[in-house]
């Protein structure tokens, strides 16, 4: 193959080199993306940037993304890990990380252990070629190396013929991206290709032709290379203009089985072994094949590599699938989806072949591609849901397989959280039956979708139009009863709720079938829960888990929390963070909320809020909103206990645009912080509006938010500060309501005192109210009894005690960073005549450089400067990987660096403390 110089692209080598540059002199990392429409030469942009780095003593490995990929998720991930004459991990070491592909979580930090280890000793550059061929799985294991590789001296070069890289790849505030948009090349960069390979300046004529092809590198070269052969047989040039019909000559003089094997190459856009052709083409004899396939390579349309069969060239591969008609090309897709089904068990690259093929009425296509999709749901659940979704659409249901494959389409769609999706084909396949069982099965499946998508009303309405069929069998009545009371766990009243998960529950146990206990046990729970009877809850809530397995961890978790059980609950939260079992993406949001809500209730403001970005990011490729306004609600929270109303109001105009579902029977989360919002900027009586009907309601509630002691505290400062005796009596209710569902437990206990004393101005009783909350585990509780306490002696004319009380409450607050809480008792007590040194010695925070980075960014920062991985960080500071990252890249940001090296350097220059 000929070699020669890159021609006509100077300024984007320019600036892929400058990046390449500084990871070799100041350890910084980096992206750089080549992009452009095909033929427009990023591969060989990508090459040379890979030569050039390979001069600059990089350590350099590549790979390409196929559009049918390897059976196995990830496999570019894989080819780059041994590609090339020095790969970068060893036989021994491969096959190791080979032993946790089944485990993405564990694979990805192994990957990430290796990786960051070599490019400790020196820079390394990873290319992916067609990065928008790419499959899920290889997306989301580069968006996690991206993410757990921040600063280390690692350049990522990437091909893509799209726009962009997609926005979970450059999710990350990565500074350092490069993006090279290859425009055609011009005339003089074509004749000096032209020339280079030629020996020779072309002719006018040929120059002209070269005009002809709009700057397309790749048409270039084959209109060159096939000058140059036509030299060589001193026959007339021929022109790329006349390529494409040169070809469907060619292949018209081939005859029918080794055109049928070129077609198939063609059709399959990847290397194809010969041994699956002798199958493919289905040849009457070997001898006879043996002549095709020597005829077929002949024509030089398709050359051997081995014992691989492939296209010459993606040009040539291009044309030959221009010349097939249609029909034929769906026919051949048709037969590579089954091939890969049944006889080679690749379902990825038969879901390929049969999304491909896929047309009304195709069933092979369709089984294809459902069979794919339950394989993926595991490992991918946006792809499985995709695939289920289009073997639905493609099957009638005048076929006698549609009633099956809908069902197993509609599983999958449950399952993966395709909801609207999933509520359509449910309907279809509804409409189609007539036995009160299947419907009833159906409705089942159903209501796991309306319940995700937060249609309560007509899950309920659905359930009870089948409940009232008499045909029913036991447990399909079981399931839809069960399916109805956890509908009704966010619309009735909570006794309602409870009495009617209970008798559900009390007829799953006698008929006896798993699903309906299941359904049953987790609408029970959530009724309990609402109810503010946590002990109950977390009854159901076990007993769900030990049927369900860890799917269900993080509803235990959560009432832990809620009885003050902080140390059991980040037990468990440790124990599924090193259990393997527990290590899959499709439950990790769930836990990773708990540990949110951890640290939020438990003070760390710093972690709460970076773990909430974490999480909005994962729960996004999920599609679960659920946890994106749960991280939306700690965003905001933090937001205004630092005093940055902006940022929080920012934060609700996300969760408003996210939020679905019926808005009668949708979680109060944006009413509850919308409220909290305008009560931060001084419009009390909006505030009051808002949170008016979710107090009125709070006594027998259908949402366990209201009942929370975090909030009853809101609802009545701002209540007070409002002069609404009836609204603080409210809250003051509520308050005792929760506390008397939960004796014994401190934050609920002592939030009932608090709230009756101040209601009724009685100090003896805010003073008992003080001393019951400082046993709570979390601080923003205790403050708040600690300041309620001062501000009610000095108001007794107790100015000693007052502030004794006051600058506790001030401590608690300044540790966890509230700084509206602090700036509000510090005027309180200036008020009062007192002054205090540690109120100066409090510096504003900069908004760049050391002084800049909050306290959890600076622990993180000092860790990574000496020398931990994300991996070890973590561990050592006993959060996630993810949230290590989110600090870094915030820390990066801030101090205005792009490596380790880097952040060594800053560390060396900051005084110690």
């Amino acid at each position: 193959m000929f070699s020669g110089p890159l021609r006509g692209r100077s300024e984007p080598m320019t600036r892929a080199l400058a990046v390449l540059r500084g990871a070799c002199r100041h350890g910084a990392g980096g992206i750089v993306t080549v992009c452009g429409p095909p033929g427009i030469g990023k591969t060989a942009v990508l090459s040379e940037i890979c030569r050039q780095a390979t001069r600059m003593g990089m350590r350099v490995a590549s790979s390409r993304c196929e559009d049918i990929d390897d059976s196995r998720p990830g496999a570019p991930v894989f080819t780059l890990l041994r590609s090339g004459r020095d790969p970068l991990l060893a036989p021994a070491t491969y096959d190791r990380l080979l032993d946790c592909v089944a485990d993405p979580l564990v694979f990805v930090e192994a990957v990430t252990t290796e990786l960051a280890a070599l490019a400790a000793s020196a820079p390394m550059l990873i290319a992916i070629d067609d990065l928008h061929r790419a499959d899920h799985a290889s997306r989301s294991i580069l968006r996690e190396l991206l993410s757990r590789l921040t600063g280390l001296p690692i350049v990522w070069v990437f091909t893509t013929g799209k726009d962009d890289l997609g926005p979970d790849l450059l999710a990350y505030d990565v500074s350092n991206v490069e993006r090279l948009d290859l425009a055609p090349l011009t005339r003089a960069g074509l004749v000096a290709i032209a020339q280079d390979r030629l020996g020779r300046i072309p002719g006018e004529r040929v120059r002209g032709y070269l005009d002809a092809i709009g700057g397309n590198p790749r048409l270039g070269v084959q209109l060159i290379d096939n000058v140059a052969r036509a030299a060589a047989r001193n026959e007339s040039d021929t022109v790329a203009v006349e390529f494409s019909a040169a070809v469907a000559a060619r292949l018209a003089q081939l005859g029918d089985t080794a055109r049928g094997m070129v077609h198939m190459v063609a059709v399959a856009d990847r290397p194809v072994p010969i041994q699956h052709l002798v199958a493919l083409t289905a040849s009457t004899s070997a001898q006879g094949w043996s002549e095709s396939l020597a005829e077929a390579l002949e024509s030089g349309l398709v050359h051997a590599d081995a014992d691989m069969l492939t296209c010459r060239h993606d040009v040539v591969r291009e044309s030959v699938y221009a010349c097939i008609p249609k029909t034929r090309a769906r026919a051949l897709h048709r037969t590579l989806a089954d091939y890969y089904l049944t006889e080679v068990t690749e379902p990825l690259r038969a879901a390929s072949h049969a999304r491909a093929a896929a047309t009304p009425g195709d069933l092979t296509s369709a089984a294809a591609l459902i069979s794919t999709a339950e394989t993926l749901m595991p490992t991918n659940l946006d792809e499985a849901g995709e695939l289920a979704a289009l073997a639905f659409r493609t099957v009638g249901p005048d076929q006698p397989e549609w009633l099956d494959l809908g069902r197993r389409c509609l599983a999958v769609l449950c399952r993966t959280q395709h909801s609207a999706e999933a509520i359509a084909v449910a309907d279809l396949i509804l409409a189609r039956l007539d036995d009160d069982n299947l419907i009833a099965e159906v409705e089942t499946q159903a209501a796991q979708a309306l319940w995700l998508g937060g249609r309560i009303a007509d899950l309920i309405a659905r359930t009870e139009r089948v409940l009232r069929q008499r045909t029913l069998l036991p447990e399909a009545g079981a399931r839809l009863r069960a399916a109805s009371a956890l509908a009704n766990t966010y619309v009735a009243k909570g006794s309602d709720a409870i009495r009617c998960s209970e008798a559900a529950l009390a007829h799953a146990r006698t008929v006896d079938d798993p699903k309906a206990i299941a359904l049953a046990l987790q609408a029970a729970g959530e009724a309990a829960k609402n109810d503010a009877r946590h002990r109950t809850a977390l009854a159901y809530f076990r007993e769900l888990r030990a049927l369900g397995g860890v799917s269900y961890l993080a509803e235990e978790i959560t009432e832990l929390q809620f009885l003050d059980r902080y140390d059991h609950a980040q037990a468990l939260l440790d124990q599924a963070r090193t259990d393997r079992r527990t290590a899959v993406e499709p439950i990790l949001p769930a836990l990773s909320c708990a540990q949110m809500w951890q640290d939020y209730n438990l003070g760390r403001l710093d972690e709460a809020d970076a773990a909430a970005g974490a999480l909005t990011e994962s729960s996004r490729q999920l599609g679960n909103t659920n946890h994106i306004l749960d991280a939306i609600m700690v965003r905001v929270s933090v937001a205004l206990l630092r005093g940055d109303t902006d940022a929080a109001a920012a934060h609700m105009l996300i969760a408003q645009d996210i939020s679905r579902g019926d808005d009668s029977t949708r979680r109060p989360v944006v009413g509850v912080m919308s409220g909290w919002v305008a009560a931060a900027r001084g419009d009390f009586p909006t505030a009051l509006d808002i949170w008016r009907p979710v107090l009125d309601g709070a006594g027998e509630c259908n949402g366990y938010w209201p009942l929370w002691p975090c909030w009853t505290g809101v609802f009545f400062k701002f209540g007070d500060a409002a002069l609404d005796r009836e609204f603080t009596s409210a809250a003051t209710d509520v308050a005792q309501a929760a506390a008397i569902r939960n004796p014994g437990v401190a934050s609920f206990e002592g939030m009932a005192l608090n709230l009756r004393g101040r209601n009724a101005g009685d100090l003896d009783l805010i003073g008992r109210a003080a001393l019951v909350l400082a046993r709570s585990p979390r601080p923003l509780l205790r403050a708040g009894g600690a300041e309620s306490h001062g501000r009610a002696l000095l108001a007794a004319g107790d100015r000693i005690g007052g502030l004794t009380a006051l600058d506790h409450a001030w401590d608690e607050f300044h540790s966890m960073g509230a700084r509206a809480k602090t700036t509000e008792i510090q005027k309180v007590m200036r008020e009062a005549g007192a002054r205090r040194a540690k109120w100066s010695a409090v510096p504003t925070r900069a908004a760049n450089g050391w002084a800049a980075l909050t306290p959890s960014e600076r622990r993180v920062a000092a860790l990574i400067g000496a020398g931990h991985t994300n991996k070890s960080a973590a561990a050592e500071l006993g959060i996630s990987v993810n949230t290590v990252g989110t600090h870094l890249r915030s820390a990066f940001a801030k101090l205005g660096i792009q490596s380790r090296v880097q952040l060594a350097n800053v560390l060396h220059s900051v005084p110690a403390s």
